[in-house]
């Protein structure tokens, strides 16, 4: 797709407007350290289902993804804008291999419509693909995503344990996985699930009879009892 971009409000999709350009590649901001992790070539930028701005040039900073269609096409989105990303395969979801990307709006897109909470429960959750030509491209692709959305927690996060991990809704992942991606996250969410089999506990209990223990004289004590103290007895007349 040649020419200026259709006419459509990129903020409603965490897209905000790139116009720093030097010799056709993007200015970083130097200032905040801002790098340049990987350049691609030859990505289609696809907004909601079916809203295809063309080919463009892909630069993933440490900060950002930056997306270069030429005059009047320059998008930009900050990672905390990307609630979530994705391989996508299945041909039922969109018609070629993808990065999925569920986005978050920009604030001032949802202040200057004055909507309540109600409203925004209710809004579709915005959607953005990147189409590499060569679908061979899409696991590097995703890697530079995940290795650089790292380096961007939500501010919200901010000093929680650094194993912590980000969580996200099961229907939202699946929504952009294919049913190869579909069938291992549920395999993976199968096993966090799994209790213990009786006879594993049994033997559990028969390799250290002690492991209990405390469990027990807590539950004792909650009784008013703890359970090595006699329960007091009424003297024989």
């Amino acid at each position: 797709m040649d020419g200026a971009a259709p006419d459509v409000n990129a903020e409603s999709f965490g897209l905000t407007p790139h116009a720093q350009l030097e010799a056709g590649t993007p200015v970083l901001d130097a200032d905040e350290g801002e790098e340049l992790a990987k350049h691609f070539d030859s990505i289609s930028l696809v907004l909601g289902n079916n809203l295809d701005l063309g080919q463009g040039s892909l630069y993933i900073t440490t900060r950002r993804i930056i997306w270069v269609g030429g005059a009047e096409k320059n998008l930009a989105a900050d990672f905390q804008h990307i609630n979530m990303h994705a391989i996508s395969t299945d041909q039922s979801a969109f018609q070629r291999p993808c990065i999925y990307m569920q986005m978050e709006p920009s604030t001032s897109d949802f202040a200057a419509d004055d909507k309540d909470d109600d409203d925004l429960e209710n809004e579709e959750t915005p959607e953005v693909r990147l189409v590499p030509s060569d679908a061979s491209a899409l696991e590097d692709l995703f890697q530079v995503l995940c290795d650089c959305a790292a380096l961007n927690p939500d501010p919200g996060q901010e000093g929680d344990d650094e194993d912590a991990e980000f969580f996200y809704d099961e229907d939202e992942v699946l929504a952009g996985a294919g049913n190869g991606s579909r069938a291992a996250m549920l395999d993976h969410y199968d096993s966090l699930l799994q209790m213990p089999r009786a006879a594993d506990l049994d033997e559990l209990v028969a390799e250290d009879p002690e492991r209990f223990d405390d469990a027990e004289e807590e539950e004792g004590e909650e009784d008013g009892h703890p359970n090595n103290v006699p329960h007091p007895t009424r003297p024989e007349q």
